[in-house]
């Protein structure tokens, strides 16, 4: 019953909830997990747990029975009350990763085999959402710095210890490195042409080769088409005016909104890519003006202001978007249409019913359709 309890508070649902509307929920839990043989009495330890501390009882009229008392069941099914964690201990579990996982393991340490304990975190969502590798990384701040390369992979912010961008064909570009490794790259603050892998001379860094559209170069136009975003990680050695110091620097989200090949400056082919900062990412930060898009010269200010922002999104699943597409091969369900790219097939994951509010859709793959970009722009009942 604690365990049930601590993932309603680890992803967000209501503290108190009304007997009737969990003791099927609850009986099920205990079939599963309970001792084998038993007979599944939710009411028990659902009224037990009030003389704890840990726990609570509302709506009640009267004093609450003795947990294993004969009348126990029916009185429950008359009052209905709503039980819960207490306030301060649902706060805890929700909020402090450290103290929750405390509590966790010590409560299937104690109670449970081994051999069912994965099935019951998973089953009871006693974790928080997974990382997925895409978007802002949890716990890392805009601006945050580090020494070296090693640093940023240990915490996730750009994985590969060598490679500048980070991310397959198949899902996309998590991260990129821009640190002056490439001639043809230029840095304007919030406006990157970055210029994609492959084709240098790893001693003198000069191109010496055609670049082709695989690896991260083809991962790069995925995140263009899927509309990801991509994070950008700048160097010391990059353009002085948008780099550190010295180290390296997460400086957020970018999108990338335009990709294509060229001769570089080297006479050989590269591809390049148009990547812009996504403003709720900035952090304050002074960002640099598209200086191709500003008539004349802005006259700015000696001491830019800043300013702090909150924001919140949803966080959807990019696991289940991805199993969607691969089940249906790209095809999309409503019109039947399987559109093709440079770098394969491209489809993309529509919510039946939405995530947002009021519909508060589920984020899972029941929920989740296939379909072709000209369809998502029509609403569920129009298709």
């Amino acid at each position: 019953m604690l365990l049930w309890a601590i993932g309603r508070a680890v992803i967000g649902r209501p503290r108190l909830v009304p007997w009737s509307d969990c003791r099927t929920e609850l009986r099920r839990h205990l079939r599963m997990y309970g001792r084998p043989g038993s007979d599944p009495a939710p009411e028990y330890p659902f009224v037990a747990l009030s003389r704890s501390g840990l726990w609570e009882l509302h709506d009640v009229q009267g004093e609450v029975p003795q947990a294993r008392g004969s009348g126990l069941r029916s009185w429950l099914n008359r009052q209905n009350p709503r039980g819960g964690l207490s306030e301060r201990l649902f706060d805890l579990m929700a909020t402090d990763e450290e103290a929750r996982a405390t509590v966790v393991e010590s409560l299937l340490g104690r109670f449970f085999d081994r051999e069912m304990r994965s099935e019951l975190i998973h089953d009871l969502q006693l974790v928080g959402p997974v990382f997925e590798g895409f978007g802002a990384v949890p716990g890392v701040a805009v601006g945050q710095e580090f020494d070296s390369r090693e640093a940023a992979a240990e915490v996730g912010v750009h994985r590969p210890l060598q490679a500048g961008i980070c991310g397959t064909a198949a899902h996309g570009a998590e991260s990129i490195v821009v640190s002056g490794g490439y001639e043809d790259d230029e840095d304007h603050g919030d406006l990157i042409i970055y210029t994609g892998q492959g084709g240098r001379d790893e001693r003198t860094g000069q191109q010496v080769r055609d670049q082709e559209l695989t690896r991260g170069n083809a991962a790069l136009v995925t995140s263009m088409t899927a509309g990801t975003p991509v994070r950008v990680i700048r160097g010391g050695e990059g353009d002085p005016a948008s780099s550190p110091s010295k180290g390296y620097r997460y400086d957020g989200l970018f999108r990338v909104e335009d990709y294509w090949s060229e001769t570089g400056r080297s006479g050989y082919l590269v591809w390049r890519y148009r990547l812009t900062q996504l403003v709720e990412t900035s952090q304050g930060r002074p960002q640099q003006p598209q200086l191709s898009t500003i008539p004349r010269h802005p006259q700015g200010r000696e001491t830019p202001a800043r300013a702090t922002t909150t924001t919140q999104r949803i966080v959807r699943s990019t696991a289940v978007a991805d199993y969607v597409k691969r089940v249906h091969d790209y095809t999309c369900q409503v019109c039947g249409i399987r559109l093709t790219t440079p770098t394969g097939a491209y489809a993309e994951a529509a919510h039946i019913r939405g995530l947002g509010r009021p519909h508060a859709g589920p984020d899972v793959a029941a929920n989740v359709l296939c379909c072709a970009p000209t369809t998502t722009r029509f609403s569920t009942s129009e298709c």
